[in-house]
Protein backbone atom coordinates (compact mmCIF):
# COMPACT_ATOMS: atom_id res chain seq x y z
CA UNK A 1 0.00 0.00 0.00
CA UNK A 2 0.76 3.52 -0.77
CA UNK A 3 0.61 4.29 3.05
CA UNK A 4 2.86 1.97 3.82
CA UNK A 5 5.50 2.30 1.41
CA UNK A 6 5.35 6.07 2.17
CA UNK A 7 6.31 5.05 6.59
CA UNK A 8 9.18 2.85 4.89
CA UNK A 9 10.07 5.56 3.12
CA UNK A 10 10.32 7.91 6.32
CA UNK A 11 11.93 6.08 8.19
CA UNK A 12 14.94 5.96 5.51
CA UNK A 13 14.64 10.06 4.92
CA UNK A 14 13.91 11.00 8.32
CA UNK A 15 14.39 8.49 10.52
CA UNK A 16 15.06 10.79 14.01
CA UNK A 17 11.57 13.32 13.05
CA UNK A 18 8.54 12.42 15.42
CA UNK A 19 6.46 10.53 13.84
CA UNK A 20 3.73 9.97 16.82
CA UNK A 21 2.92 10.97 20.52
CA UNK A 22 0.40 10.44 23.00
CA UNK A 23 0.72 12.06 25.79
CA UNK A 24 4.21 11.62 27.04
CA UNK A 25 4.91 8.19 24.68
CA UNK A 26 6.94 8.89 21.16
CA UNK A 27 8.06 7.48 18.80
CA UNK A 28 10.16 8.50 15.66
CA UNK A 29 9.77 7.51 12.70
CA UNK A 30 12.68 4.67 12.92
CA UNK A 31 11.16 3.65 16.09
CA UNK A 32 7.50 3.31 14.12
CA UNK A 33 9.04 1.30 11.91
CA UNK A 34 10.82 -1.09 13.98
CA UNK A 35 8.14 -1.73 16.32
CA UNK A 36 5.62 -2.38 13.50
CA UNK A 37 7.56 -4.74 11.98
CA UNK A 38 8.19 -6.89 15.59
CA UNK A 39 4.16 -6.67 15.45
CA UNK A 40 4.06 -8.32 12.14
CA UNK A 41 6.04 -11.30 13.63
CA UNK A 42 3.74 -11.24 16.57
CA UNK A 43 1.18 -11.13 13.88
CA UNK A 44 2.51 -14.96 11.94
CA UNK A 45 -0.34 -17.16 12.96
CA UNK A 46 -3.16 -15.01 11.69
CA UNK A 47 -3.84 -16.04 7.57
CA UNK A 48 -3.57 -13.50 5.38
CA UNK A 49 -6.74 -11.91 4.25
CA UNK A 50 -8.56 -11.77 7.43
CA UNK A 51 -10.43 -8.81 8.84
CA UNK A 52 -9.10 -8.42 12.30
CA UNK A 53 -10.73 -6.32 15.50
CA UNK A 54 -8.81 -3.99 17.78
CA UNK A 55 -10.08 -3.72 20.56
CA UNK A 56 -7.62 -1.43 22.62
CA UNK A 57 -7.42 1.83 25.20
CA UNK A 58 -3.72 2.80 24.02
CA UNK A 59 -4.00 4.51 20.74
CA UNK A 60 -0.41 3.69 19.84
CA UNK A 61 -0.54 -0.08 19.87
CA UNK A 62 -3.96 0.95 17.92
CA UNK A 63 -1.88 2.47 15.18
CA UNK A 64 1.20 -0.13 14.96
CA UNK A 65 -1.19 -2.70 15.00
CA UNK A 66 -3.50 -0.65 12.15
CA UNK A 67 0.14 -0.95 9.89
CA UNK A 68 1.03 -3.93 10.88
CA UNK A 69 -2.15 -5.93 9.82
CA UNK A 70 -1.80 -4.08 6.58
CA UNK A 71 1.41 -5.32 6.13
CA UNK A 72 -0.06 -8.85 6.66
CA UNK A 73 -2.34 -8.09 4.14
CA UNK A 74 -5.20 -7.91 6.79
CA UNK A 75 -7.90 -5.83 7.54
CA UNK A 76 -7.75 -4.15 10.51
CA UNK A 77 -11.94 -3.23 12.26
CA UNK A 78 -10.98 -0.55 14.95
CA UNK A 79 -13.65 -0.66 17.66
CA UNK A 80 -14.39 1.64 20.04
CA UNK A 81 -13.13 0.48 23.36
CA UNK A 82 -15.65 2.16 25.21
CA UNK A 83 -18.55 -0.27 23.91
CA UNK A 84 -19.96 -3.08 26.62
CA UNK A 85 -18.50 -6.41 25.71
CA UNK A 86 -22.15 -7.44 24.67
CA UNK A 87 -21.55 -5.12 21.77
CA UNK A 88 -18.71 -5.89 20.62
CA UNK A 89 -19.49 -9.67 20.55
CA UNK A 90 -22.97 -8.96 18.51
CA UNK A 91 -20.56 -6.79 16.72
CA UNK A 92 -18.21 -9.65 15.78
CA UNK A 93 -20.84 -12.10 15.68
CA UNK A 94 -23.22 -9.86 12.76
CA UNK A 95 -20.31 -8.85 10.63
CA UNK A 96 -18.42 -12.04 10.80
CA UNK A 97 -15.17 -10.86 12.01
CA UNK A 98 -12.98 -13.92 13.05
CA UNK A 99 -10.17 -12.40 14.91
CA UNK A 100 -9.72 -9.43 18.05
CA UNK A 101 -6.63 -8.41 19.38
CA UNK A 102 -7.80 -6.75 22.79
CA UNK A 103 -5.75 -4.58 25.03
CA UNK A 104 -3.37 -7.10 26.24
CA UNK A 105 -2.56 -7.91 23.21
CA UNK A 106 -3.90 -11.36 22.99
CA UNK A 107 -4.89 -12.37 19.66
CA UNK A 108 -8.38 -14.37 19.99
CA UNK A 109 -9.73 -16.40 17.21
CA UNK A 110 -13.65 -16.03 16.98
CA UNK A 111 -16.08 -18.64 16.27
CA UNK A 112 -18.25 -17.32 13.30
CA UNK A 113 -21.30 -18.61 11.42
CA UNK A 114 -21.77 -16.64 8.79
CA UNK A 115 -18.51 -14.05 7.31
CA UNK A 116 -20.08 -11.21 5.39
CA UNK A 117 -17.20 -9.02 4.74
CA UNK A 118 -15.98 -8.90 1.12
CA UNK A 119 -11.91 -8.39 0.46
CA UNK A 120 -10.76 -5.81 -1.87
CA UNK A 121 -7.02 -4.97 -2.42
CA UNK A 122 -7.46 -1.32 -2.19
CA UNK A 123 -9.23 -1.57 1.16
CA UNK A 124 -7.45 0.37 4.21
CA UNK A 125 -10.08 -0.45 7.15
CA UNK A 126 -13.18 -1.10 8.12
CA UNK A 127 -15.09 1.53 9.73
CA UNK A 128 -18.33 1.86 12.07
CA UNK A 129 -20.77 4.47 11.94
CA UNK A 130 -21.22 6.45 15.54
CA UNK A 131 -25.22 5.54 14.64
CA UNK A 132 -27.65 6.70 17.54
CA UNK A 133 -29.62 3.88 18.54
CA UNK A 134 -29.29 0.33 17.20
CA UNK A 135 -26.04 -2.05 15.55
CA UNK A 136 -23.48 0.80 14.46
CA UNK A 137 -23.04 0.19 10.52
CA UNK A 138 -20.14 -0.86 9.53
CA UNK A 139 -18.50 0.35 6.37
CA UNK A 140 -15.22 -0.01 3.80
CA UNK A 141 -12.89 2.29 3.74
CA UNK A 142 -10.46 2.77 0.96
CA UNK A 143 -6.71 3.71 0.29
CA UNK A 144 -7.39 5.69 -2.89
CA UNK A 145 -10.27 7.66 -0.93
CA UNK A 146 -8.08 8.92 1.54
CA UNK A 147 -5.41 9.37 -0.97
CA UNK A 148 -7.78 11.81 -2.78
CA UNK A 149 -8.93 13.81 0.44
CA UNK A 150 -5.47 14.06 1.72
CA UNK A 151 -4.72 15.93 -1.57
CA UNK A 152 -7.71 18.60 -1.34
CA UNK A 153 -6.71 18.54 2.30
CA UNK A 154 -3.17 19.85 1.19
CA UNK A 155 -4.77 22.68 -0.72
CA UNK A 156 -6.41 24.15 1.71
CA UNK A 157 -3.17 24.26 3.57
CA UNK A 158 -1.04 27.27 1.92
CA UNK A 159 1.34 27.73 4.63
CA UNK A 160 4.14 24.90 5.45
CA UNK A 161 2.76 22.52 8.44
CA UNK A 162 4.15 20.24 10.38
CA UNK A 163 2.41 18.94 13.30
CA UNK A 164 -1.17 17.70 12.88
CA UNK A 165 -3.15 17.54 16.19
CA UNK A 166 -6.14 15.69 16.69
CA UNK A 167 -7.45 14.53 20.11
CA UNK A 168 -9.86 12.36 19.77
CA UNK A 169 -10.16 8.67 19.75
CA UNK A 170 -9.02 6.83 16.85
CA UNK A 171 -11.82 5.19 16.41
CA UNK A 172 -13.75 7.81 15.36
CA UNK A 173 -13.07 9.00 11.49
CA UNK A 174 -11.66 12.61 11.74
CA UNK A 175 -8.84 11.61 14.52
CA UNK A 176 -7.63 8.09 12.52
CA UNK A 177 -7.68 9.92 9.11
CA UNK A 178 -5.76 12.68 10.78
CA UNK A 179 -3.16 10.45 12.30
CA UNK A 180 -2.80 8.44 8.66
CA UNK A 181 -2.46 11.89 7.34
CA UNK A 182 0.19 13.17 9.02
CA UNK A 183 2.17 9.43 8.53
CA UNK A 184 1.46 9.57 4.91
CA UNK A 185 2.84 12.80 4.62
CA UNK A 186 5.96 12.57 6.68
CA UNK A 187 4.65 15.09 9.76
CA UNK A 188 4.54 14.44 13.71
CA UNK A 189 1.04 12.89 15.32
CA UNK A 190 0.00 14.37 18.39
CA UNK A 191 -3.29 12.67 19.77
CA UNK A 192 -4.52 12.05 23.30
CA UNK A 193 -5.36 8.57 25.31
CA UNK A 194 -8.36 10.74 26.45
CA UNK A 195 -9.18 14.16 25.58
CA UNK A 196 -7.71 16.97 28.09
CA UNK A 197 -7.85 20.75 26.84
CA UNK A 198 -5.22 21.90 29.15
CA UNK A 199 -2.56 18.75 28.70
CA UNK A 200 -3.20 18.84 25.22
CA UNK A 201 -2.43 22.55 25.39
CA UNK A 202 0.51 22.12 27.03
CA UNK A 203 1.97 19.79 24.67
CA UNK A 204 1.43 22.00 21.54
CA UNK A 205 3.48 24.95 23.70
CA UNK A 206 6.76 23.07 23.46
CA UNK A 207 6.10 22.24 19.83
CA UNK A 208 8.31 24.76 18.02
CA UNK A 209 6.78 23.98 14.61
CA UNK A 210 3.63 24.78 12.81
CA UNK A 211 0.35 23.11 13.90
CA UNK A 212 -3.17 22.62 12.54
CA UNK A 213 -6.19 20.57 14.26
CA UNK A 214 -8.25 18.28 13.47
CA UNK A 215 -11.43 19.17 16.13
CA UNK A 216 -15.03 19.06 16.99
CA UNK A 217 -16.19 22.10 17.90
CA UNK A 218 -16.96 20.58 21.44
CA UNK A 219 -13.33 20.54 21.92
CA UNK A 220 -12.45 23.78 20.20
CA UNK A 221 -14.63 25.14 22.87
CA UNK A 222 -12.90 23.53 25.45
CA UNK A 223 -9.46 24.36 24.37
CA UNK A 224 -10.63 28.18 23.84
CA UNK A 225 -12.39 28.26 27.49
CA UNK A 226 -9.00 29.84 29.46
CA UNK A 227 -8.69 32.26 26.53
CA UNK A 228 -5.52 30.76 25.70
CA UNK A 229 -3.47 31.90 22.60
CA UNK A 230 -1.96 29.02 20.77
CA UNK A 231 0.66 30.93 18.58
CA UNK A 232 2.04 27.51 17.23
CA UNK A 233 -1.59 26.52 15.66
CA UNK A 234 -2.08 28.13 11.71
CA UNK A 235 -5.29 26.27 10.95
CA UNK A 236 -7.92 24.70 12.83
CA UNK A 237 -10.36 21.79 10.72
CA UNK A 238 -13.53 22.03 12.70
CA UNK A 239 -15.84 19.16 11.81
CA UNK A 240 -19.06 17.63 13.22
CA UNK A 241 -21.27 20.78 13.68
CA UNK A 242 -21.48 24.30 12.75
CA UNK A 243 -19.34 26.53 15.48
CA UNK A 244 -21.61 28.48 17.93
CA UNK A 245 -20.50 32.32 16.84
CA UNK A 246 -18.91 32.84 20.41
CA UNK A 247 -16.26 30.20 19.22
CA UNK A 248 -15.97 32.14 15.53
CA UNK A 249 -15.03 35.36 17.53
CA UNK A 250 -13.05 33.43 20.27
CA UNK A 251 -10.60 32.11 17.75
CA UNK A 252 -10.78 35.66 15.98
CA UNK A 253 -10.43 37.41 19.13
CA UNK A 254 -7.40 35.07 20.76
CA UNK A 255 -5.83 33.74 17.84
CA UNK A 256 -5.27 36.19 15.13
CA UNK A 257 -2.93 34.26 13.28
CA UNK A 258 -5.16 30.69 12.84
CA UNK A 259 -7.19 30.18 9.71
CA UNK A 260 -10.48 28.54 10.82
CA UNK A 261 -11.70 25.92 8.38
CA UNK A 262 -15.08 24.45 8.91
CA UNK A 263 -15.49 21.62 6.93
CA UNK A 264 -18.93 19.58 5.95
CA UNK A 265 -18.38 15.81 5.71
CA UNK A 266 -19.16 12.29 6.93
CA UNK A 267 -17.24 9.20 7.95
CA UNK A 268 -18.61 7.73 5.14
CA UNK A 269 -18.09 10.46 1.98
CA UNK A 270 -14.79 12.06 3.44
CA UNK A 271 -14.98 16.22 2.75
CA UNK A 272 -18.33 17.41 1.18
CA UNK A 273 -17.99 20.98 1.42
CA UNK A 274 -15.72 24.05 3.48
CA UNK A 275 -15.46 27.26 5.12
CA UNK A 276 -12.66 28.88 4.32
CA UNK A 277 -12.11 31.63 7.19
CA UNK A 278 -15.49 32.56 7.88
CA UNK A 279 -15.89 33.23 3.79
CA UNK A 280 -19.11 31.30 3.46
CA UNK A 281 -22.76 33.08 4.52
CA UNK A 282 -23.32 32.44 7.88
CA UNK A 283 -25.93 29.65 7.82
CA UNK A 284 -24.11 27.99 4.67
CA UNK A 285 -21.67 25.35 5.57
CA UNK A 286 -19.40 26.25 2.43
CA UNK A 287 -18.52 25.75 -1.23
CA UNK A 288 -18.41 21.94 -1.96
CA UNK A 289 -15.04 20.54 -2.80
CA UNK A 290 -13.84 20.64 -6.73
CA UNK A 291 -14.01 16.86 -6.67
CA UNK A 292 -17.83 16.72 -5.44
CA UNK A 293 -20.30 16.68 -7.12
CA UNK A 294 -24.17 17.88 -5.78
CA UNK A 295 -27.72 16.26 -6.80
CA UNK A 296 -30.60 17.19 -4.72
CA UNK A 297 -33.49 15.07 -5.11
CA UNK A 298 -37.31 15.73 -4.55
CA UNK A 299 -36.50 19.50 -4.61
CA UNK A 300 -39.41 21.37 -3.20
CA UNK A 301 -40.41 24.37 -3.95
CA UNK A 302 -37.97 26.58 -1.95
CA UNK A 303 -35.05 24.42 -3.85
CA UNK A 304 -35.25 22.49 -0.85
CA UNK A 305 -33.93 18.03 -1.72
CA UNK A 306 -32.31 15.20 -0.75
CA UNK A 307 -28.79 15.91 -1.14
CA UNK A 308 -27.00 13.38 -2.90
CA UNK A 309 -22.69 13.87 -3.84
CA UNK A 310 -20.31 11.92 -6.19
CA UNK A 311 -16.82 11.93 -5.79
CA UNK A 312 -13.45 10.14 -5.66
CA UNK A 313 -13.14 10.81 -1.31
CA UNK A 314 -16.48 8.73 -0.54
CA UNK A 315 -16.16 5.31 1.19
CA UNK A 316 -16.87 1.78 -0.87
CA UNK A 317 -19.91 1.00 0.52
CA UNK A 318 -21.83 -0.69 3.84
CA UNK A 319 -20.96 -4.25 5.01
CA UNK A 320 -23.29 -6.67 3.27
CA UNK A 321 -23.76 -4.09 0.45
CA UNK A 322 -22.09 -4.43 -2.96
CA UNK A 323 -18.92 -2.10 -3.11
CA UNK A 324 -19.63 0.44 -6.00
CA UNK A 325 -18.67 3.92 -6.76
CA UNK A 326 -20.93 4.31 -9.64
CA UNK A 327 -23.46 5.77 -7.99
CA UNK A 328 -24.80 9.01 -5.97
CA UNK A 329 -23.75 8.78 -2.55
CA UNK A 330 -27.22 9.74 -0.20
CA UNK A 331 -26.17 11.78 2.73
CA UNK A 332 -29.79 11.86 4.37
CA UNK A 333 -29.94 15.54 4.79
CA UNK A 334 -32.19 18.30 3.41
CA UNK A 335 -30.18 20.80 1.18
CA UNK A 336 -30.24 23.51 -1.07
CA UNK A 337 -27.09 25.43 -2.95
CA UNK A 338 -27.85 29.16 -3.86
CA UNK A 339 -26.74 30.69 -6.93
CA UNK A 340 -22.91 31.32 -5.48
CA UNK A 341 -22.85 27.64 -5.60
CA UNK A 342 -23.14 28.08 -1.62
CA UNK A 343 -24.59 24.45 0.28
CA UNK A 344 -26.74 24.85 2.80
CA UNK A 345 -28.06 21.89 5.34
CA UNK A 346 -31.65 22.29 6.15
CA UNK A 347 -31.71 18.85 8.50
CA UNK A 348 -31.10 15.40 8.55
CA UNK A 349 -34.25 13.19 7.00
CA UNK A 350 -35.49 11.29 10.22
CA UNK A 351 -35.36 14.91 11.97
CA UNK A 352 -37.91 16.72 9.46
CA UNK A 353 -40.95 17.81 11.28
CA UNK A 354 -44.15 18.41 9.69
CA UNK A 355 -45.93 21.13 11.33
CA UNK A 356 -49.73 21.49 9.97
CA UNK A 357 -48.90 20.47 6.91
CA UNK A 358 -45.71 22.15 6.21
CA UNK A 359 -41.78 21.20 6.46
CA UNK A 360 -39.94 22.35 9.46
CA UNK A 361 -36.51 21.31 9.81
CA UNK A 362 -34.86 21.98 13.24
CA UNK A 363 -31.06 23.06 12.24
CA UNK A 364 -32.73 26.04 10.85
CA UNK A 365 -34.32 27.26 13.40
CA UNK A 366 -31.15 26.26 16.01
CA UNK A 367 -29.08 28.87 13.38
CA UNK A 368 -31.20 31.87 14.22
CA UNK A 369 -32.04 30.84 18.06
CA UNK A 370 -28.18 30.47 18.57
CA UNK A 371 -28.21 33.78 17.69
CA UNK A 372 -29.89 34.89 20.64
CA UNK A 373 -27.31 36.04 23.51
CA UNK A 374 -29.48 34.69 26.26
CA UNK A 375 -28.53 31.16 25.21
CA UNK A 376 -25.63 28.39 25.28
CA UNK A 377 -26.85 25.58 23.51
CA UNK A 378 -29.89 25.21 22.00
CA UNK A 379 -31.90 21.89 20.78
CA UNK A 380 -35.07 21.54 18.92
CA UNK A 381 -37.37 18.70 19.27
CA UNK A 382 -40.69 17.23 17.74
CA UNK A 383 -43.84 16.49 20.28
CA UNK A 384 -47.34 15.57 18.64
CA UNK A 385 -50.19 17.56 18.65
CA UNK A 386 -53.66 16.83 17.89
CA UNK A 387 -54.30 19.87 15.75
CA UNK A 388 -50.83 20.66 14.18
CA UNK A 389 -49.41 17.01 13.89
CA UNK A 390 -46.52 18.39 15.56
CA UNK A 391 -44.92 21.34 17.13
CA UNK A 392 -41.55 22.05 18.07
CA UNK A 393 -40.14 22.65 21.57
CA UNK A 394 -37.22 24.46 22.18
CA UNK A 395 -34.59 22.88 24.78
CA UNK A 396 -32.00 25.45 25.94
CA UNK A 397 -28.92 25.67 28.49
CA UNK A 398 -27.96 29.07 29.78
CA UNK A 399 -27.49 31.64 32.74
CA UNK A 400 -31.43 32.34 33.02
CA UNK A 401 -34.81 31.94 32.25
CA UNK A 402 -36.31 33.24 29.17
CA UNK A 403 -39.73 34.41 28.68
CA UNK A 404 -41.54 32.85 25.86
CA UNK A 405 -43.03 36.71 24.57
CA UNK A 406 -39.16 37.44 24.34
CA UNK A 407 -38.18 34.31 22.19
CA UNK A 408 -41.42 35.33 19.92
CA UNK A 409 -40.00 39.13 19.15
CA UNK A 410 -37.01 38.13 18.59
CA UNK A 411 -37.49 34.77 16.23
CA UNK A 412 -41.03 36.56 14.33
CA UNK A 413 -38.77 39.37 11.86
CA UNK A 414 -36.51 36.28 11.45
CA UNK A 415 -38.86 32.80 10.95
CA UNK A 416 -42.19 31.95 9.43
CA UNK A 417 -44.96 31.89 12.45
CA UNK A 418 -45.57 27.82 12.23
CA UNK A 419 -41.23 27.82 12.57
CA UNK A 420 -41.33 29.24 16.13
CA UNK A 421 -40.95 26.67 18.86
CA UNK A 422 -44.18 26.53 20.71
CA UNK A 423 -42.36 25.95 24.21
CA UNK A 424 -39.28 26.76 25.27
CA UNK A 425 -37.68 25.12 28.38
CA UNK A 426 -34.41 25.68 30.15
CA UNK A 427 -32.34 22.42 31.03
CA UNK A 428 -29.15 21.50 33.16
CA UNK A 429 -27.62 19.58 30.26
CA UNK A 430 -27.36 18.11 26.83
CA UNK A 431 -26.91 14.95 25.85
CA UNK A 432 -24.35 13.92 22.77
CA UNK A 433 -23.43 11.57 20.88
CA UNK A 434 -19.98 9.61 20.91
CA UNK A 435 -18.90 12.54 18.14
CA UNK A 436 -19.25 15.19 20.06
CA UNK A 437 -23.02 16.33 18.70
CA UNK A 438 -25.92 16.72 20.55
CA UNK A 439 -28.00 13.78 20.89
CA UNK A 440 -30.96 14.84 19.24
CA UNK A 441 -33.02 11.83 19.08
CA UNK A 442 -32.03 10.89 22.59
CA UNK A 443 -33.16 14.58 23.66
CA UNK A 444 -36.49 13.70 22.37
CA UNK A 445 -36.91 10.82 24.16
CA UNK A 446 -35.97 12.03 27.29
CA UNK A 447 -38.06 15.01 26.97
CA UNK A 448 -41.39 12.60 26.20
CA UNK A 449 -40.29 10.89 28.91
CA UNK A 450 -40.61 13.79 31.11
CA UNK A 451 -37.23 14.29 32.22
CA UNK A 452 -37.10 17.94 31.12
CA UNK A 453 -40.94 19.08 32.48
Amino acid sequence: MEILEKIDQHAQSQPHCLALQFDDLKYNYKQLKINIELVVEDLANIPSYQFVALVMKNPMETIIYYCALLKRNCIPCILDFQWSKGQIDTLLEHYGIAYVINEEKEVISERIKDNQLKWDDDLLHIGFTSGTTGLPKAYYRNEKSWLYSYKENEKLLEDPVNILVAPGPLSHSLSLYACIYALYSGRTFIGQRQFEAPLLLQTIEKASETVAMFLVPTMLTSCLSDNYKMKQVRYIFSTGDKLLPDTRNKVHKYMPQTILIEFFGTSEASFISYNYNNEAPFNSVGLPFSNVQIHLAHQDGQGVGVLHIKSNMVFSGYVNHDISQSKSLEIGDFASLDHNGYLYLHGRQSDRMIIGGRNVYPSEIESVVQAYDYFNEVCIVSEPHSKFGEIAILLYTGKQDMSYQSLKSFLSPHLARYQIPSKLIRIDKMYYTESGKIARRLMKERYLEGEFK
